[in-house]
């Protein structure tokens, strides 16, 4: 099969739309990736907003719940300075009467005797716990992470308030909570309660409760240098974190000690909702996709079967379906050395101009189209030509002088039957050099033949038999 010009195809893709129905899917695709780069920055900016609010509203919470055990344990300190003596069994009983809130899961007294006194006035060495002088001299105020009196190996934190008498220290009360019940407690509700909380101390990086990074105990073990800066500095932000699947956080500064809150929530949470609408995108750009490789699919083939129709169209004579002018010229350039046994017939049909005279050139069309099909018959479609209006060239390969005769004289007696006639001129190859010169010679042939045709029947076309008709000349 003959290959397909590429400009040919372009050019018909152009005209049959499909360039504008790329350009169209391509305008698609690019709103879509637009929309979900939009999808994404609100999400952001939503991730931003809520991230930020939690995180003040747990700083407000927290703030206002130490403010508040701040004040209780102040009132606490004065009852048990008024008091004869802190081990008394009215010291105990006050402690017991305290409430324990979520937060609290323990009172106690520390004294200068650096003993601590617990409920029911139990007294324990505080000696690797807590210092009384070293308390005392901090005034009020909340220890970093320090040992548990009832498990050392558990990390607490505890709210200390001196206890004087006539301005001089007795004791110090104190009040000790646990970080995993602070973080329990105060647990972000956002995301469906997959946000982490954290506090941190900036004077040394220490996490004080750690919801958010399990094993970590510093910030500074993050390997995140702008986010341990800015927390150590007493900044308020948010930022991206590159670490692992992605990491959105939110910090502000504590009124509390030298403390920073965190909240955090991982990339895949905060873009769980906008995953939805990114995977409706991307099936909906598959989908696009493959209906567009379907639909140039099937132009493609429409357009090649188009193209192939119109060569043949270009190529075949609408009248009597032969290839025409252009195929034989074609065939006679691309002949180059292929001529072992090739032949040429030259034919023409006889009193075609006196039939269309007489009769009217429907008949005389239909005088051709009975050749063409003659011929077709005896020699193949694919080697007749018509090229001229009744003028026909017929090329064969490997047959004999004698075969083709007799397949001309079968055409011949097939016209005559249907009162037309026609003259031939036979060249074999052998009997001449090149191409040109075949078919030249087998058209002389033809006149030779065409002119004793008439010189012995005149302008009467149907008075001849097959017998006498067309007979070729040559070897």
């Amino acid at each position: 099969m003959k290959p397909f010009d590429p400009k040919k195809i372009i050019s018909y893709l152009r005209s049959s739309g499909i360039v504008a129905t790329l350009i169209l899917i391509t305008f698609m695709t690019l709103v879509s990736v637009l929309f979900a780069m939009r999808i994404n920055r609100v999400t952001e900016q939503k991730c931003y907003s809520e991230l930020t609010q939690s995180t003040a509203e747990a700083r407000s919470g927290l703030e206002s719940n130490f403010r508040s055990d701040r004040i209780n344990l102040r009132m606490l300190a004065k009852m048990l300075a008024e008091e004869e003596g802190l081990s008394s069994v009215d010291s105990g009983g006050m402690l017991m009467v305290y409430d324990v809130n979520s937060l609290i899961s323990e009172l106690g007294i520390l004294t200068p005797e650096n003993e601590i006194i617990r409920f029911r006035g139990l007294t324990v060495d505080a000696d690797g716990i807590m210092d009384f002088w070293k308390e005392v001299e901090y005034g009020e105020h909340i220890s970093a992470l320090q040992p548990s009196v009832s498990s050392p190996d558990v990390k607490v934190i505890r709210s200390f308030v001196p206890i004087r008498q006539n301005n001089t220290p007795i004791g110090v009360l104190y009040a000790e909570m646990r970080p995993a019940n602070i973080a329990k407690m105060w647990s972000p509700e956002i995301y469906g309660g997959n946000a982490s909380f954290c506090i941190i101390d900036r004077s040394s990086g220490e996490f004080i409760v750690n919801s958010w990074e399990a094993g970590q105990n510093n910030i500074r073990d993050l390997g995140q240098p702008q986010l341990t800066s800015e927390i150590i500095n007493g900044e308020s932000g948010f930022m991206r974190l590159d670490r692992g699947n992605g990491t959105f956080i939110s910090y502000m500064p504590m009124d509390i000690e030298d403390w920073e809150i965190a909240v955090a929530v991982d990339e895949e949470t905060v873009f769980a909702e906008a995953g939805t609408m990114h995977r409706s995108l991307r099936n909906f750009l598959i989908v696009q996709a493959l209906l567009f490789l379907a639909y140039l699919t099937f132009m493609l083939y429409t357009t090649r079967r188009s193209i192939a129709n119109t060569e043949k169209q270009a190529n075949m004579d609408a009248l009597t379906g032969l290839q025409n002018r252009n195929r034989y010229e074609e065939f006679v350039r691309a002949i180059g050395k292929k001529t072992n046994g090739l032949s040429c017939f030259y034919i023409d049909a006889n009193g075609l101009h006196e039939l269309n005279n007489s009769r009217g050139h429907l008949a005389g069309d239909q005088m051709l189209r009975f050749m063409a099909d003659a011929l077709k018959v005896a020699f193949g479609e694919e080697t007749v030509y018509r090229i001229g209006g009744d003028e026909f060239v017929v090329f064969q390969y490997g047959k004999t002088f004698k075969e083709l005769r007799k397949k001309m004289r079968q055409v011949q007696v097939e016209m005559v039957r249907n009162d037309y006639h026609a003259s031939s001129g036979l060249c074999m190859f052998d009997e001449v050099s090149t191409v040109k010169e075949m078919i030249k010679t087998a058209e002389e042939r033809m006149y030779a033949s065409k002119k004793r045709y008439y010189d012995e029947h005149g302008l009467d076309i149907r008075s001849s038999s097959p017998e006498d008709d067309g007979e070729e000349v040559g070897a």
